[in-house]
């Protein structure tokens, strides 16, 4: 437990983030209702999706709850994590045009916040084991690196860059113009001292075409020389990427970890990390590959956002010279804090929740 006390008393380090911003309307979906204010929601994801097989051949009529309105996205979801630790990240995406949406209202004091427009939509439909996320996206979709320099101007976007630790893009599944994000994030450390390490969220890659992956994926290899680079997966999207290269995906930890220096080899990146609600595993150029087991938490109380603070409280632990291992127990801490008590955890609490685990 030294490390993590001494890392986590200490941390330090700038954090810059970007560039989406969505406002969550998460909903539950009734089951059964007893009385006006009384009513059993459904409880799994499975159940609500087997329900919804059933009825294919009809329709199917539910009512929903309203449970909470808040914030969502990689850029307040990750960097919620760093804020709470008292990094102060400076977050740069879409969080209100003319003010900032009250959804952020927790970000103005902890975070360096810069908002570029209208934040984009999801609804979500929460389940104790998991999540539906629908999302609008046009306000997201429609934002340019072109509109992001003009919107500060050169040199205020040179000031942004300058001296930061940690640079984060997501996601780009739902970022029409990452690719060109990616390539102006880059540009700026022609001649300036590039961060320590680029991250990355890539949100659902089966939405994308196997041309644009591959572009995608030959840039970051590219750029992986100037910046070492991070991407986070959760086990869907590790699934997905396995099968991609032809590689069998199979949930066990060892084997994912295996998998995933295979995995970087081919593609020319610095780091892969996958996080699933069992354990966390990584592989990294200079570190190895390691794994760390998660518990599986009983008293749930929000799952959306729960892969975004994994990918933040990997990021903070990036900042330290820390282990595969220590950085994966990190984010794990993260994660079984935030889904247990929707916030993310501060020092003390991240000590606490670490003494807790198992497997540290």
């Amino acid at each position: 437990m030294n490390r993590y006390v001494d890392f986590l008393n200490n941390i330090s380090g700038n954090v810059l983030l970007g560039c989406d911003g969505f406002v969550d309307e998460v909903y539950e979906i009734v089951d059964v209702r007893k009385s006006l204010t009384e009513f059993t929601a459904i409880d799994n994801l499975k159940e609500f999706g087997e329900l919804i097989v059933k009825r294919a051949d009809g329709g199917v009529g539910l009512e929903i709850v309203p449970k909470r309105r808040c914030s969502g996205g990689f850029t307040p979801n990750t960097g919620r994590v760093a804020a709470f630790l008292g990094l102060k990240p400076t977050l740069a995406g879409l969080y209100g045009e003319k003010t900032i949406d009250p959804a952020f209202e927790e970000f103005t004091e902890n975070c360096n916040l810069l908002s570029l427009g209208d934040p984009a939509l999801t609804l979500v439909f929460e389940f104790s084991d998991g999540k539906i996320l629908m999302s609008a996206l046009k306000s997201v979709a429609n934002l340019t690196w072109t509109e992001f320099v003009e919107f500060f101007g050169e040199e205020k976007v040179k000031e942004l860059f300058a001296d930061v630790d940690i640079l984060g893009l997501g996601y780009w599944s739902l970022t029409p113009d990452f690719d060109k994000f990616l390539t102006g994030f880059i540009s700026q450390y022609q001649e300036s001292k590039p961060p320590r390490r680029m991250f990355f969220d890539f949100a659902d890659i089966k939405k994308k075409s196997s041309e644009s992956f591959l572009e995608s994926l030959a840039l970051i290899k590219k750029y992986n020389e100037k910046v070492p680079m991070t991407i986070s997966l959760n086990e869907h999207e590790g699934a997905e990427l396995f099968s991609r290269f032809g590689l069998e995906w199979k949930e066990e930890p060892q084997q994912v970890a295996s998998g995933l220096t295979t995995l970087r080899e081919k593609i020319g990146i610095d780091e892969l990390v996958v996080h699933t609600p069992h354990f966390g595993a990584a592989s990294s150029a200079t570190d190895g590959e390691g794994y760390a087991m998660q518990e599986l938490q009983t008293k749930v109380i929000r799952t959306a956002g729960a892969g975004d603070t994994f990918n933040g409280g990997y990021l903070c632990a990036s900042l330290g010279d820390l282990s595969v291992k220590e950085r994966l127990v990190i984010a794990n801490a993260a994660t079984a804090f935030f889904v247990t008590h929707a916030t993310a955890p501060t020092k003390e609490e991240m000590i606490a929740q670490i003494e807790k685990a198992s497997d540290k």
